[in-house]
């Protein structure tokens, strides 16, 4: 068994990207990332770091490190997690930075984390079980005020605002640039948004790969909740997605302990098909505060 490793996103999709297709709602965020950073490259703050696994010939694991975000990681043996974890500790220690946790399928996400909080001065912060919910049959949702539309350039700084609060309600990474990402997303046509009398009130981000249309991310400020535009959006996104020449199914992840959004997303036909976890770092002995 061997890990390979490469800065070049090309040598990594050459060699590495069957294997995703292989499994593309479990894999669809590596694949996605591979899309992004051919296309946007200055949406991170680093450069990006690939890894893939091979057991003789064929790959069987893959990762991908696109600072500032988490450790990404699919699926893949156990003996493999070791030789990964520290592949992946050599390259934090060329770049002078390191990722701030791991995140994939739960028994490969947890089998790094453990190796490499073993080799370092690093301890598990958090465990965060997130589900992969897929479409079963969609469902059409109740009709809220307003009407969806396609994100537009006037649209970029309220959604870049809008991503840096999301992430700090959710206690995820936050965006490396999220006006470059806001910028990208409406851009590329991959962000539509509910306008309620001329104003903005929800948001909801898609990316397709490999026939699989990955609805996210979904925002909706504090003070336009609980008028049901997230769960209308969320439905109409998922059925023009379902429309594109070549995508088949649809997925969304959530976290796994707020019954509130995994209700929304059940209403609309999504159901669980998978446990993924967010693990974040903490350095040894030092207090973590949240």
């Amino acid at each position: 068994m061997q890990v390979h490793a490469t800065g070049d996103v090309e040598e990594y999709a050459a060699a590495a990207e069957a294997f995703l297709r292989a499994d593309p709602c479990a894999r669809n965020v590596l694949l996605t990332i591979i899309d992004l950073v051919r296309s946007a490259p200055a949406t991170y703050n680093a450069a990006p770091s690939f890894w893939w696994i091979t057991d003789s010939d064929a790959v069987v694991g893959a990762a991908s490190w696109t600072p500032p975000h988490n450790l990404l990681v699919s699926s893949l043996p156990p003996e493999a997690a070791g030789h990964l974890a520290e592949a992946a500790i050599e390259r934090a220690r060329v770049l002078g930075l390191r990722p701030l946790g791991v995140v994939g399928p739960a028994e490969a996400a947890r089998a790094v984390a453990t190796a490499w909080t073993a080799a370092t001065d690093d301890t598990i912060g958090r465990d965060r079980p997130i589900l992969l919910n897929e479409v079963v049959s969609l469902v059409e949702v109740p009709l809220p005020p307003g009407a969806r539309r396609r994100g537009l350039a006037q649209d970029v700084p309220v959604i870049a605002a809008w991503l840096d609060t999301f992430s700090a309600e959710i206690e995820h990474v936050a965006p490396g640039n999220a006006l470059a990402i806001a910028g990208h997303m409406v851009g590329s046509g991959h962000l539509d948004v509910w306008v309620v009398d001329g104003q903005i009130v929800c948001m909801v981000g898609y990316r397709d790969a490999a026939g699989v249309a990955r609805i996210g991310p979904v925002y909706t400020p504090p003070e336009h909740r609980n008028h049901g535009y997230a769960r209308r959006l969320t439905y109409e996104v998922t059925a023009a997605a379902l429309e594109l020449p070549g995508v088949h199914h649809a997925m969304l992840f959530t976290d796994a302990a707020n019954p509130v959004s995994n209700s929304i997303y059940r209403q609309a036909g999504y159901e669980p098909r998978g446990e993924h976890v967010e693990i974040d770092f903490a350095k040894r002995n030092v207090e973590r505060r949240h």
